[in-house]
């Protein structure tokens, strides 16, 4: 079993983000630019949100893990499923965790929260 530490949540930037989109201060495609790698990610490692995309509405968002670290290797700066976060922890130590939300639809995308994830119960 892993559990995260040290959590920073970007949450309140997100809000201040999406203010200032509904606000006009702000342009849609400079928010809802996620590249097609974060798009497909999403797709196939991440999961879907329990709320509707904040741009869109759609019922398309979803969450993605990003996982660093200077002893992933070629596995750093990928997206990985909760369960092989957990068994890449224990394999190589500490690893850093990004969750990512990601609108398959409109390509909204903003990080939720970064983490350290390792070993032990």
């Amino acid at each position: 079993m892993a559990r995260l530490r040290k959590e920073v949540s970007h949450r309140w930037e997100r809000r201040m983000l999406l203010r200032a989109w509904r606000q006009g201060e702000v342009d849609r495609d400079s928010i809802c630019d996620a590249d097609f790698l974060l798009v497909e990610a999403s797709k196939y490692h991440g999961y879907p949100a329990e709320r509707a995309c904040p741009v869109c509405e759609g019922d398309t968002l979803r969450e993605v893990n990003w996982i660093y670290g200077d002893r992933l290797g070629k596995r750093s700066n990928t997206a990985r499923r909760e369960e092989e976060i957990v068994r890449i922890v224990e394999e190589v130590g500490p690893v850093t965790v990004h969750l990512v939300e990601v609108c398959t639809r409109c390509r909204w995308n903003h990080l939720l929260e970064t983490g350290t994830v390792e070993p032990g119960g």
